[in-house]
């Protein structure tokens, strides 16, 4: 592949939006990192996007003529934790405690010390009354830079390619505005950058205008507090009516509609109730989102038609849960039909199409548009 055609196929995965944003709305950014990986004629590309949601995730990016499925390959969420359990990481929680000096945290598993006084919080130029968790992600990377960071061989398990010799890394480029429609060939990094992988000499890359320090890509309103209004459940009885029918379900004898006071954190209000009772997730949605969605095997595929399919996931491991709770919130606003299984799995019928909830057993289902979730029962309450 020549200069021209390798910024051409970056451009068309900035365009189909799986190219690195780093004014991702989502996950506001708090650093990242490029790294190039080549030996003669084999090369990889990997880009680690540090940002915040409700917690610490690490959108990684990869490209490469040894890489299968190429662009956004894993949201790395285990990446900052308050203890050593992974799913107590909440980091505005830190800023609750008594003591402000130095703290322990855990970064990918492993212990560091940073120190959250008002001194280190306005070294990174954050009033300590706003301390927003990007804010808190920031003060950790500037005072322990390499902890945020994958080794080369994390990397390469999560492509499923074969580990080869890194040959060029920064954390200071020129990243294009995507979302002004500027690309990745207007930038000097990624021409230079191309050119180096074309002739395998890394002396030509031009960092450009660097652009990518955090602030650059974050309005004020990220950097205020986001200890946002608490998300309130609502449960309330209501018929059954068409509900099997339209959500592919039997065996309901109580039914109750589920809404929130606000769409944030809904998933995570759900988990918090229900996931340690969950026994099996079925998917029923474009395919082809599902397995790009997924980096785990399908246990089992029942096909309604050629364009969707109903997945389900049986035997999940504890870690999992949650971000299984979080892709069927963000399936059903896809338009897909997802119900998780409480106590008891559910029943396959394959004539019917439907699943059946057990005995004894229920089954929390998104509403498709995602603004709504229902608890279906079959005979015995929660």
């Amino acid at each position: 592949m020549d200069k021209k055609k390798l910024l051409e196929k970056w451009d068309a995965y900035a365009k189909d939006d799986d190219f690195p944003m780093l004014d991702n709305a989502n996950h506001p950014l708090a650093c990242c990192k490029v790294s190039l990986y080549q030996e003669e004629t084999e090369w990889a590309l990997f880009f680690e996007i540090v940002g915040y949601s409700s917690y610490a995730v690490s959108n990684i990016y990869a490209y490469g003529n040894g890489i299968d499925e190429e662009g956004l390959i894993m949201g790395y969420d285990e990446l900052l934790s308050l203890s050593g359990d992974v799913s107590d990481d909440h980091l505005l929680d830190l800023m609750s405690r008594e003591e402000k000096g130095t703290v322990t945290v855990y970064a990918k598993g492993e212990p560091i010390k940073v120190d959250i006084s008002k001194k280190a919080v306005e070294a990174i130029d954050v009033a300590t009354e706003n301390m927003a968790g990007v804010s808190l992600v920031r003060l950790v990377f500037n005072q322990n830079p390499d902890s945020l960071w994958l080794s080369s061989k994390e990397l390469f398990e999560i492509s499923e390619t074969k580990q080869i010799p890194l040959v060029y890394s920064t954390l200071e480029w020129e990243h294009p505005d995507i979302a002004a429609n500027s690309m990745p060939s207007d930038s000097v990094f990624f021409q230079t950058l191309a050119e180096a992988i074309v002739t395998n000499n890394t002396a030509c890359i031009d960092n450009g205008n660097v652009n990518t320090f955090w602030k650059n890509w974050l309005d004020e309103e990220t950097l205020e507090s986001n200890d946002l209004v608490e998300t309130k459940m609502f449960k309330k009885k209501i018929e059954i009516g068409d509900f099997e029918k339209i959500y592919a379900l039997r065996g309901v004898s109580e039914l109750y509609k589920i809404t929130f006071s606000s769409e944030y954190d809904r998933y995570q209000l759900l988990f918090s109730m229900y996931g340690e009772n969950s026994q099996s997730f079925v998917f029923q949605n474009n395919p082809d989102y599902l397995e790009e969605s997924f980096s785990r095997d399908i246990e089992s595929e029942h096909q309604y038609n050629q364009d969707n399919s109903v997945y389900t996931f049986n035997s999940v491991k504890k870690k999992e849960l949650r971000d299984l709770y979080e892709f069927a919130e963000m399936g059903s606003e896809d338009g897909g039909v997802n119900r998780i299984f409480l106590y008891k799995e559910g029943l396959y019928n394959s004539e019917e199409k439907a699943y059946t909830i057990s005995n004894g057993a229920s089954c929390l289902v998104w509403g498709v548009g995602g603004n709504e979730a229902f608890l279906a029962i079959n005979c015995d309450r929660l």
